[in-house]
């Protein structure tokens, strides 16, 4: 909403700011994984809250002094990015530890909740505050919420293990372990096939979302967030029923499952102007935003069952480095299709491309798999063994 509303720019340049927010996992996402596994996690996440306040106070300072430039919006977004890298790829390796493998599924199904929460809240509490103090000033609230969560993971308690680390570890060498453990299980695989395929059409229909709410249908900041809120109800469900669904179901056909049916409802908000249809869009995409929650809560806690404590860093880091660095080739796309097509045809193209993304796992040994995964049923070997015998499940 900056690039749109304060500096006013083109499409393709509103799809470059999303495109440099998630370009650090192509760029770092893999070399993070390593420091993930060297160092202690809790330190990690709180570096990482307390960077990310410091980094989005840029904005309104530079509004205020009039420098704020698209190119200084990059720069922030690319450094916010670099900082998503490391407290991601932390925080999906640290929760084992914090509540054991046999609740990671409780776990992250409980943490997307709280996310969930604040998702339905946010949008609409922050379109708020942008018609009131401006969309670049918007961010000192953001900022100070930062501050706030960096204090709050100082004060985990829980005594953290201190991470070994071997004479002969070296940087190349444990990135190319992540690496192969991913490849050589083809349930992890899988996995990365989908939630790739997700991420970079979910991208593009983001943004070119963003400008067709903004623009086409000329909607208000405030009418804009309450049309976020509404899609992230679906949200907040998904986190309440992904462990029930998982459970039910299975995890494999739960995800796949999840992905034919839920992915078609984003077709609806291109066929929808800015009357009472709307929100008719506003609720199917709260069932596309139940769908991504059940499918992610059961591909991440799925992904932490199958990988040793002391891999989970690199094998995090790889799978983000494989779903993640495809998102800016998704914004770069939505915003190159809307620029082309108009946003209300390049909301629909991206929009069906979505609906493949079960294929994947469809396709793969994930297809019936009705219980969670252990290490001992993947009868996992070290990645570091130069037989490399890592199962392919």
């Amino acid at each position: 909403m900056v690039a749109v509303l304060a500096l006013d720019v083109g499409e393709f340049e509103v799809g470059l700011v999303s495109t440099f927010l998630t370009l650090p996992f192509l760029l770092i996402g893999l070399p993070a994984g390593v420091w993930v596994d060297r160092l202690r996690r809790r330190r990690i996440l709180a570096f990482c809250q307390l960077a990310r306040s410091v980094i989005l106070i840029s904005i309104p300072l530079c509004w205020w002094a009039d420098l704020l430039s698209i190119w200084q919006l990059y720069a922030t977004v690319l450094l916010f990015g670099s900082c998503n890298v490391f407290f991601d790829v932390a925080y999906q390796s640290y929760l084992p530890s914090l509540v054991g493998r046999d609740k990671v599924l409780e776990g992250n199904a409980k943490l997307v909740g709280v996310q969930q929460v604040f998702a339905v809240g946010g949008p609409s509490l922050g379109g708020q505050v942008v018609a009131l103090l401006t969309a670049p000033v918007s961010f000192v609230v953001t900022s100070v919420g930062l501050a706030v969560a960096s204090i709050s993971i100082f004060r985990i308690r829980t005594v953290e293990k201190a991470p070994v680390r071997r004479p002969e570890s070296r940087m190349l060498k444990d990135v190319a372990a992540g690496l192969r453990l991913v490849w050589r299980n083809a349930r992890i695989l899988a996995i990365a096939g989908s939630t790739a395929w997700l991420n970079v059409t979910s991208y593009a229909v983001y943004t070119v979302t963003m400008l067709f709410l903004a623009r086409t249908l000329d909607l208000s900041p405030a009418l804009i967030g309450l049309f976020l809120s509404v899609s992230g109800v679906g949200g907040l469900l998904g986190s309440f029923f992904s462990k029930r669904i998982s459970e039910k179901f299975g995890p494999g056909p739960a995800m796949w499952l999840i992905l034919l049916i839920g992915s078609p409802f984003a077709l609806v908000l291109p066929f929808v102007d800015s009357g009472w249809s709307l929100w008719v869009a506003a609720c199917a995409n709260g069932f596309t935003a139940f769908m991504t929650v059940v499918y992610n809560v059961t591909q991440v806690s799925c992904t932490q069952a199958l990988t040793p404590d002391e891999y989970l860093g690199r094998v995090n880091a790889t799978m983000r480095f494989l779903t993640w660095s495809v998102m800016p080739a998704g914004s770069m796309l939505g915003g190159a299709v809307a620029g082309w097509l108009g946003s209300r045809e390049a909301l629909l193209v991206c929009a069906a491309a979505g609906c493949l993304a079960f294929l994947p796992i469809l396709l793969s040994p994930l297809r019936g798999m009705r219980k969670f995964p252990s290490l001992s049923d993947e009868n996992d070997a070290a990645p570091e063994d130069p037989e490399g015998a890592v199962a392919r499940g």
